[in-house]
């Protein structure tokens, strides 16, 4: 499922940012944009971000800002330009080499200035700052990924009961496949074009047999059983995810649709097993971005 989440707080004239992005997908990926100095916040925020997020790609990223313009200057990295200082001494000293380094010359040297970390008051309020930050990001993400689910459990719920509708349909259609067969059967012998004398019983027996391979009793049963499941969980959710579980019925339900599909004999009755499939195909694409 697809949403976003941003969580703000402020320590001192520095404020903190955490974002976080939901796409769809099948599984749950945490993929980060942090600081390097936040390294070691990953591993707990993974976790945090999963107990909440069951699937989809998750994108975060943190973002420090001062609150006044000199704060974003860049320093002096001083470390840096020491040891280029007494590098260059230790070349005359050492090797005779002559020259002066000018301002020009030592200003172009990459990484002599940097702008300065937004840095918090220390590792323990910066994890609390971050965490608030981060439940923040994740109440407001959790808001937004259940609007849309609302918007899909609507669609499904209409989908899954046009299913139930096609599936009575089937078991209306099916309740009559034996007196077809039956009545198929006589004609056939009928267009053999030679008197026969039938027997009524061995006619009935063969018509029986017919009539039980095509029977689709039993994959129409469980068909309804896995279509009322399903709108269970739509419809009156446990809190529990029910993406995965209402993946597996859908495929339960292909694989009977199917059935009923191979044994049928009767046109009307493939007709609508097929019109199932093809609903049924629409629901699990949309399953898939169901947590």
């Amino acid at each position: 499922m697809t949403g976003y989440g941003q969580g703000q707080q402020d320590a001192g004239d520095l404020r903190v940012t955490v974002e976080l992005k939901t796409v769809n997908n099948r599984f749950a990926d945490v993929r980060f944009r942090l600081p390097a100095e936040l390294a070691g916040w990953e591993a707990r925020v993974r976790r945090t971000v999963l107990s909440r997020v069951r699937r989809g790609r998750v994108e975060l990223s943190v973002r420090f800002e001062r609150g006044n313009a000199a704060a974003g200057a860049p320093a002096l990295n001083r470390e840096l330009l020491e040891a280029v200082l007494a590098g260059a001494q230790q070349l005359r000293d050492e090797h005779g080499l002559k020259g002066e380094l000018d301002v020009a010359r030592i200003v172009a040297i990459p990484g002599l200035f940097r702008a300065e970390a937004p840095i918090l008051g220390g590792d323990k309020e910066q994890l609390e700052v971050l965490d608030r930050c981060l439940a923040l990001g994740l109440d407001a993400l959790d808001a937004d990924r259940l609007r849309e689910g609302q918007v899909l459990a609507t669609e499904l719920l209409d989908r899954l009961r046009t299913m139930q509708d096609l599936t009575r349909t089937m078991t209306e259609r099916a309740a009559t496949v034996p007196a077809t067969v039956r009545d198929r059967l006589i004609a056939r012998l009928d267009n053999l074009g030679v008197e026969l004398q039938l027997d009524p019983a061995r006619v009935a027996q063969e018509a029986a047999l017919l009539a039980d391979r095509c029977d689709v009793t039993e994959e129409l049963v469980r068909l309804e059983g896995h279509l009322q499941q399903a709108i269970a969980l739509v419809d009156e959710p446990d809190g529990q995810p029910v993406g995965k579980r209402l993946d597996f019925l859908l495929q339960e339900i292909h694989r009977e649709t199917n059935t009923v599909n191979s044994k049928s004999s009767d046109l009307e009755l493939t007709r609508v097993a097929l019109a199932m499939k093809a609903e049924a195909e629409k629901v699990r694409e949309q399953v898939q971005n169901l947590e």
